[in-house]
């Protein structure tokens, strides 16, 4: 089925799976940065795991002395958009945007020049490196570049709001609006990688533990973004902040962060502007569908209304018909008999689906009944999948009504017609987006999961717990089952598996630094 965005989605689907470079799986286990990675064939998955090994570390004092974000009493009124804008260089620092320029380009020719992939060259060498391996001075010089960037991000996590000011609904085109913030913004959460990666390298729990709370800051402020594009770069920002705290809460110095993670907002990536600005894309876009009723108009007005649309039906045409003619009268006529040949599926479906009168419907003309069943069918369709924002996602995925949508809404298009292409084209990959969001607060469950097991460790003589029962505060659930996370003690090592997504599941194995027992 065709979606609008299906290539941009995609991209940063995967990149919410890591912003740093792309993951390649093998039957053979490979390692990619903390995670080793192998694709199961029998589950037909894909499945990331990391190994950590832990000091045991008692709840912090007060208990709410570390937060990533600041609660809403100590938020400050203003817009993080500005702030942000200024750390990615957008109303100053030309110069060291040049000098980062050059410093690019010269890494490029050293690897190419070494027969190396230059897209690998530093400093996206660097992403997927532990702490421990970074060329230090190298990546600290590198980062001097861009040291007017942690003033700005550290004022961004403190305020409340996030506005880039679009005035969407006034736009025209809104699918044609151009988003090089959100992708510079791509390029902070990289460079915030290397800033956690170094202090975490230097032994600067705290340092490390600020930065951590400025990813998950830029991610939740994205997540309110009226776009879902800018809502899957903050929930890949987030992973890459989930990966950076793997390393984190494997330095003995670091406190006990159970409380901080309990306390961030959920879900961080919040959606709701984005899907429902999505649930009315189509009548933003084409907006003159919004006019379209069932009071029946003559052959002039449809005739005029078809001019109208035109131009927004052509690349659909195209696309659709496979065709390289883009002349205008050759797209009119391509269009007018897309209509007339979808005008008995229309007919039929509003009649027998919508329940409107056959005497009414048979008094439309061709063009009527088609744009009135292509509106009829937006409304039924788009909320036949939005719906199920407003349900747990745990009881979405389990429902077999849910499970269905994909299969369903394809059918659609073979019985009713043509007139469904704008509105399967429009729709987003709804369950794909979900799991993106899901995702970040599955993996924000398994690190405060691991905070309660350092607890445990810590009051229990460094041993690891039995069954996540056990523990003194709550092991927080798996959004993707609402049920607790799989826990499995052997010998000195437990593992914490969860519940896999579509193709990806996550497992960590943890330990106690047997000098801590």
């Amino acid at each position: 089925m065709k979606r609008f965005f299906v290539l941009t989605l995609s991209f940063f689907l995967a990149a919410t799976v890591s912003l740093c470079s792309p993951l390649v799986y093998s039957d053979e286990p490979t390692r990619d940065g903390i995670w080793l990675m192998q694709r199961d064939n029998e589950l037909g998955i894909h499945i990331q795991t990391a190994e950590l090994n832990l000091t045991p570390k008692a709840e912090a004092k007060p208990a709410l002395k570390h937060r990533f974000i600041p609660d809403d009493f100590d938020l400050q009124d203003g817009n993080a958009a500005i702030f942000y804008l200024r750390a990615m260089g957008f109303l100053e620092q030309e110069s060291a945007r040049n000098q980062l320029s050059d410093f690019r380009k010269k890494a490029w020719k050293e690897a190419e020049s070494r027969g190396e992939d230059p897209s690998n060259a530093a400093p996206n060498s660097w992403l997927n490196m532990p702490p421990k391996d970074l060329p230090i001075e190298e990546v600290k010089q590198y980062l001097s570049l861009l040291s007017f960037q942690p003033r700005d991000l550290v004022e961004a996590n403190r305020r409340r709001s996030f506005s880039l000011d679009r005035n969407i609904r006034q736009v025209a085109s809104p699918i044609n609006v151009l988003l090089p913030e959100i992708q510079y913004m791509r390029e902070l959460a990289r460079n915030q990688r290397l800033r956690c990666a170094v202090a975490i390298a230097e032994g600067r729990a705290d340092d490390a533990i600020a930065i951590l709370g400025q990813q998950y800051a830029m991610a939740n402020h994205l997540g309110r973004d009226e776009f879902l594009v800018s809502n899957l770069v903050g929930a890949a920002a987030a992973g890459i902040g989930f990966e950076d705290a793997l390393y984190l809460l494997q330095m003995p110095s670091t406190p006990n962060l159970y409380w901080a993670f309990a306390s961030l907002p959920n879900p961080l990536i919040d959606m709701q502007s984005s899907l429902a600005f999505e649930r009315q894309l189509l009548f933003e876009e084409i907006k003159q569908l919004k006019e379209v009723d069932e009071t029946p108009r003559n052959a002039g007005y449809w005739k005029d209304f078809i001019e109208r649309v035109l131009p927004k039906f052509q690349s659909l045409l195209l696309l659709e018909s496979q065709s390289t003619v883009q002349d205008t009268d050759s797209i009119r006529t391509h269009f007018i008999a897309t209509i007339g040949a979808s005008y008995p599926g229309a007919m039929r479906y509003l009649i027998e689906e919508v329940g409107l009168d056959r005497e009414l419907v048979a008094s439309y003309s061709t063009a009527q009944t088609y744009f009135l069943a292509m509106k009829r069918y937006c409304e039924q369709a788009r909320d036949e999948h939005f719906k199920w924002s407003a349900v747990p996602f745990a009881d979405a995925m389990a429902n077999r009504q849910f499970k269905g949508l994909e299969e369903r809404t394809a059918a659609d298009g073979a019985r009713i017609g043509w007139a469904t292409l704008p509105t399967t084209t429009f729709l987003p990959a709804f369950g794909a987006v979900r799991s993106a969001q899901q995702r970040t607060q599955q993996s924000i469950a398994m690190l405060q999961t691991i905070e309660a097991i350092r607890m445990f460790g810590a009051t229990n003589g460094g041993k690891l717990p039995s069954s996540l029962e056990s523990l003194s505060v709550p092991a927080p659930m798996d959004p993707a089952t609402g049920k607790q996370f799989m826990y499995e003690l052997s010998g000195d090592k437990a593992v914490l598996t969860g519940h896999r997504f579509p193709g990806l599941q996550r497992r960590i194995v943890v330990r106690f630094d047997s000098q801590t027992k």
